[in-house]
């Protein structure tokens, strides 16, 4: 694994004796981020296989201002602001 991560084959190894806390701070750490535009990202890229380019702006644009009315836009527009850290609720 180290060497395909030398190469750049894959983005991390991680030690055999690490790896599950490793993985599960890394699930935290997206638990705890803006999981309502995650959801649309992923929405938009397996549509992406599908749709011609005029049709895939249209659905990003429209997840866009989905996104861009949120609740958690708000608060991480808030948490720049007053420089501190988001807390998203997926909403």
């Amino acid at each position: 694994a180290q060497q395909a991560d030398d190469w750049g084959m894959i983005w991390q190894a991680v030690p055999d004796v690490d790896f599950d806390a490793h993985w599960r701070g890394k699930a935290a750490q997206l638990a705890a981020g803006p999981t309502a535009a995650y959801a649309e990202a992923k929405k938009a890229i397996r549509a992406s296989w599908d749709n011609g380019l005029e049709d895939q702006l249209s659905l990003e644009a429209e997840a866009q201002g989905r996104c861009g009315k949120s609740h958690d836009f708000a608060e991480g527009v808030a948490a720049f602001t007053q420089k501190r850290s988001p807390k998203f609720e997926g909403r």
